[in-house]
Formats: structure tokens, sequence, C-alpha cells
């Protein structure tokens, strides 16, 4: 039987083949850019490149047949402008400025390479090469040159700071990131009447650690729950929860609560 999804050429043995590169829905990618010598030139490039990003969609909403579906710079710029509404403190202290920076910054990548979603089969390493190649292409080839250096470096940074999630300014950019998701799914079912989404809840919410984000994260789900609730469809949207709660996974609990292990 054929695979539901689209298979990835690149992911054959978990490595992608140097000669055929696929990108999200395994279509294969352009030859990454090359610099032209000409500074002017290749910082121009990159200034178009850009503008994939407000064209590409996001491919989970493509594939459940979302109307209009949003782009990769839709995404990241409602996630930069909820990066200014966290708070900071002695106890939670964040650069709010850089969380903002890195929200902009964190799916640049998919101006090359699309968005591959995890429906597609693709191992957490082979995209993070395609990624990487892709990264190194616009840093290194659109905007190599001498007056781009304080650029290049401040991209790369963040994108390597945001891939290692090691910080707590990566880790809050992740769960706006996830809770972006949700934010978007409830807009989409509500607009539109969509019943699929459930997955896109299951591995999100159930992730997020910061507290103001899991804050709104209840909210938005009371949200949604009443919204199933007032179209009678209320044990349809239990069911496709599987039990899962705002930041159980972080915590550690199961369905009912209690401790997992």
């Amino acid at each position: 039987m054929p695979s539901p999804h689209p298979v990835n050429k690149s992911v054959a043995n978990g490595i992608a083949p140097s000669t055929l590169l696929c990108g999200a829905g395994g279509k294969e990618l352009a030859e990454t850019y090359k610099s032209t010598g000409n500074e002017a030139l290749d910082t121009l490039a990159f200034l178009h490149m850009l503008e994939k990003l407000k064209l590409e969609k996001r491919s989970g909403w493509v594939r459940e047949g979302v109307k209009q579906a949003e782009s990769i710079s839709d995404h990241m710029c409602r996630m930069a402008l909820m990066a200014l509404m966290l708070p900071t403190n002695s106890e939670r202290p964040l650069d709010i400025a850089k969380c903002v920076m890195m929200a902009l910054v964190h799916d640049l990548a998919e101006a090359h390479v699309g968005d591959i979603t995890p429906v597609e089969g693709v191992p957490a390493h082979v995209k993070h090469q395609l990624e990487e190649q892709a990264m190194d292409s616009f840093l290194n080839e659109m905007l190599g040159g001498n007056n781009n250096r304080q650029a290049r470096e401040r991209f790369r940074a963040l994108w390597e700071e945001y891939e290692a999630r090691e910080t707590p300014e990566s880790k809050v950019v992740k769960d706006l990131d996830r809770f972006e998701l949700a934010l978007q799914g409830v807009e989409y079912e509500r607009s539109q009447d969509i019943r699929t989404l459930h997955p896109f809840f299951t591995g999100s919410i159930p992730n997020l650690e910061h507290p103001t984000i899991r804050g709104w994260a209840n909210t938005l789900m009371d949200e949604r729950r009443e919204l199933w609730e007032s179209r009678g469809r209320a044990e349809e949207e239990r069911e496709g929860l599987q039990g899962l709660t705002v930041g159980c996974k972080v915590d550690g609990t199961s369905v009912n609560g209690s401790a997992s292990h």
C-alpha cells in the first residue's frame, strides 16, 4: 500500500545524498546559491530570498486542506510579537530582544528547504543537515562579504542557539513555536470548521514549559473545548486530545495526572 504521505528521497538509510536532496513534501531542492564575487549582488540575492518566507505555506496546514494557509513568515512574525509579551524577572531572566530576533530567524532555512513536517519521516539529523546547508549558503555565499560580517555572525549565532536548545531564550522560543501552532490551529478550526487537527495539539501543548505560555495555552484549550461543545462535538474533542494536557510531558504526568515512570 502506498504511503499516505510523501516520501522524502533524501532519507534513504537516514542519509541525505549529495546528488539528490529533497525538501518539504519530497520536492527536489534547487542547488544552493553560490557567491558571484560581487557583494552588492550577493546581498540583494539574500533580500530576494527572504520573499520565499512570505510565499512558502506551512506544510501541515496545506496537508489538512486549510484555505489560505499561513506562510512561514506569518508564523515567525506572530512568534516575535508574542516574545515581546513575555515577562522577565530575577527568577526567570530572559533577554527579550534576543527572543524576538530568534523568533524571526529560527525558520530562516525553510526559505530553501520548505517546512518539513514530522509525518514525512525525515530523521531529525537529516532535516538539520538540509537546513544547515541552506544556512551555510545564505550566510557564507550571500552574506559572505566584509560589509555583512556583523549580520552574518548575528544570524548564525541566533540560529545555532535555537537549534542547540540549551539557553532559556532558545527554550522559550521553542515554546512560542509550539503555542503559535496550537493558536493557529484553533483559529482554523473556528473559521473553517476543520476537524482533523488533533495531532497539532497533542504534539505541541503537552511539551510547553514556560509558565506564562502555559497560562495562554490553558485559556486557549478552554476556548477550543467550548468551540467543539458548541458544535455538539465535545466527545470528539476529548478523544482527539488522548487525555493530554498543557505541559503534561514536561511534568512527567500521565493522562490521569499521576506521575509516569
